[in-house]
């Protein structure tokens, strides 16, 4: 439940962050008018590779209704 809802408020938070920045958010890697060193956006981007990397949300939804609810495997759509 850590990773899930971490994830997704770290890659909120950074795309808060790039919005609030206007315009110039867009900005990064030694551009002249680039904002935190670019970092907000290299932030942002990590953030998204942990969601993906560790699973789409909907699996590990899955994992913490099965493993850690006890709750019973969702039915394969082709099967019912």
């Amino acid at each position: 439940m850590t990773k899930l809802e971490g994830c997704e408020v770290s890659h909120q938070i950074a795309g808060l962050a790039i919005d609030a920045m206007g315009e110039l958010g867009v900005l990064y890697d030694g551009a002249r008018h680039e904002r935190a060193g670019g970092g907000w956006q290299s932030h942002y981007m990590f953030s998204l590779g942990l969601i993906i990397g560790g699973g789409t949300a909907q699996i590990q939804k899955n994992i913490i209704a099965e493993r850690g609810l006890g709750l019973p495997r969702d039915a394969a759509p082709g099967r019912a």
